[in-house]
């Protein structure tokens, strides 16, 4: 966590965001703390930066589709065979150690983002310019401070709560229970929903920048992981009856790039394909399927397949099948695939592959969806379900059935049949089919409703409900910072 300098990529400011995507070029210099938060447009700058630690990096930082998809049981480790990646391969068969370099970057990345959240939060406010943008700027921070610690918290559990910028001689700062860890997403989530506007009043410069309907799904999300289930019950029903969003009438457009911040978008991360700008999605070279351009990793699992309804159009905008046409006339050869499969979510046309537009093979264009209205939907059902609202429940889902079955041109409308009354079991289905491989949630979803032992080969209760904290995070604390049970 010794970040001793903000570092600021080459940023357009048009309005807040600048243009549609974020740009993270690499800088060409440090810029002191001290010298910097002097104007409105360093306050820009500042919040801007702490979003560069939203994105999907892969092998070459944090990695969320690792941890969220190949962890759970919608993904194999695909690649080249086992030792391609092996670190990835401990995670998901869980023999992880506290150096897997994973691990590592999930800690390092996270409290970096910590950090420059900080800086903004204790910066930004001494700075004379507009009152609406700086506390708009501030909310920003807060919902992103919110987001990493959430990041945190489900994949290691007890971690240091730090809510100033460090400074020397004051890194080693022992562990925070996971519930003091939930508290403080709270009040960053609640700060949040005070001060962002809404979607419909956010410019079309700003796409891509927290709303206050992030921060509420972040607390909603945050509750769910707490059991505050008449609090998430109400907090849902806000996000859903607030106008602000409606479900897109085909699922399977979502997470085409043609899909992206579409109605029921609450919260997405940019990326874009900007040649030498380095401000892509690296996920679409690390899925696309091996016999093209890509390393298809995170491929498709049996049990994912199987857990589709027959006809479900979900299934054919998920998973890609061998010796399927693609709609840009592609021939998929799947056979190199460890389960036979190739992930469609992050799949491009060859006219949008990146190196057929001058950019480099990681810098894909394919936005990663954190927040949207099903999800959202299936947490309230959820919630009320638990609540003793079993009708409530049985609506919300069944609105997200009559979509799917209206979804991909389908015209059979024996598929999908409405739900009667729901159980726990038909939303935690609906919740997979819905979002697999797309919101990388899987594995945490498994852990929070207690079925990850039932369902994970390897999985042991107490363990690995969490990775290890790094070893050399440790080290160099001098044992302030101690082991998770079992590592």
């Amino acid at each position: 966590m010794k970040y001793q300098y903000i570092i600021l990529g080459a940023l357009l400011i048009i309005g807040l965001g600048g243009c549609k995507k974020f740009l993270d070029e690499t800088p060409t210099a440090h810029q002191s703390t001290s010298s910097f938060y002097k104007t409105s447009d360093d306050a820009v700058r500042a919040v801007t930066d702490a979003y560069r630690m939203m994105k999907d990096q892969a092998y070459g930082g944090y990695s969320p589709s690792s941890f969220g998809d190949i962890m759970s049981d919608d993904a194999n480790k695909g690649g080249g065979g086992a030792s391609d990646q092996g670190l990835i391969q401990q995670l998901k068969i869980f023999t992880a150690k506290a150096d897997n370099g994973y691990v590592y970057n999930a800690w390092r990345d996270n409290f970096k983002g910590i950090y420059l959240a900080n800086l903004v939060l204790q910066k930004v406010p001494a700075i004379a310019m507009d009152d609406k943008l700086k506390a708009q700027v501030l909310g920003e921070a807060q919902f992103l401070r919110g987001y990493f610690y959430l990041q945190l918290v489900r994949l290691f559990g007890r971690v240091p709560l730090v809510t100033t910028p460090l400074e020397n001689g004051e890194f080693n700062v022992k562990q925070s229970a996971a519930e003091q860890i939930f508290a403080q997403i709270e009040a960053d989530a609640n700060a949040a929903m005070g001060s962002l506007p809404n979607k419909s009043d956010q410019a079309a410069t700003d796409r891509g920048r927290a709303t206050k309907g992030a921060a509420q799904a972040l607390l909603l999300e945050t509750y769910m992981w707490e059991k505050k289930w008449a609090a998430a019950q109400q907090l849902g029903d806000q996000i859903i009856s607030s106008g602000q969003y409606t479900l897109a009438p085909d699922v399977t457009q979502i997470w085409t790039l043609a899909g992206e911040f579409g109605p029921e978008s609450i919260f997405e991360v940019n990326n874009e394909n900007i040649p030498g700008k380095g401000v892509g999605n690296l996920l679409n070279l690390f899925d696309a399927p091996r016999n093209t351009w890509g390393y298809g990793f995170t491929v498709p699992s049996e049990s994912l397949v199987k857990e589709f309804e027959t006809g479900d159009p979900r299934l054919n905008a998920t998973v890609i099948f061998d010796k399927e046409k693609m709609p840009d006339g592609t021939i998929i050869n799947a056979s190199t695939s460890e389960t036979g499969y190739w992930n469609r979510k992050y799949w491009l046309a060859q006219n949008e592959i990146p190196t057929n537009n001058g950019g480099g093979a990681g810098d894909g264009p394919t936005n990663d969806r954190v927040y949207g209205l099903a999800q959202v939907m299936l947490w309230t059902a959820e919630a009320a379900f638990q609540s003793g609202n079993a009708a409530h429940a049985t609506d919300l889902v069944n609105q997200i059935r009559a979509r799917a079955k209206k979804s991909g041109g389908n015209t059979d409308n024996s598929i999908l049949p409405a739900y009667g009354t729901v159980t726990l079991a038909n939303i935690y289905h609906e919740m997979r089919v819905e979002t697999a491989l797309g919101e990388h949630r899987r594995f945490y979803e498994l852990v929070r409703t207690g079925r990850a032992a039932s369902v994970l080969p390897g999985f042991k209760v107490g363990v690995n409900e969490h990775v290890p904290i790094p070893l050399t995070e440790i080290q160099l604390s001098g044992g302030i910072l101690t082991q998770n049970p079992g590592y």
